[in-house]
């Protein structure tokens, strides 16, 4: 694997965080942040996870007061089914 050599600078807490945290995980500091480092890059944002669900909103025409309805009467139906069960 073809890497490159970066030098960061972190407050003496963070830099003591990061060792205790290394050491708990059996890596050596350098491996925990190049493991932290990856799964971020490689992870989806927020609005990439989101994308699809707010694409079927958009699609579906409906308002955003009929969405926000829609979930509140589910969120409505919930409460009473668990006040039935108590």
């Amino acid at each position: 694997m073809d890497t490159t050599t970066l030098t960061i600078n972190l407050p003496k807490d963070v830099s003591l965080a990061v060792e205790n945290k290394a050491t708990l995980s059996r890596r050596d500091s350098a491996e925990f942040i190049e493991d932290l480092v990856v799964k971020e890059v490689n992870s989806p944002s927020l609005d990439e996870i989101l994308a699809p669900i707010r694409n079927g909103f958009k699609e579906s025409g409906d308002s955003e007061d009929e969405i926000m309805g829609f979930f509140e009467e589910v969120r409505d139906e919930v409460y009473r089914e668990k006040l039935k069960a108590k």
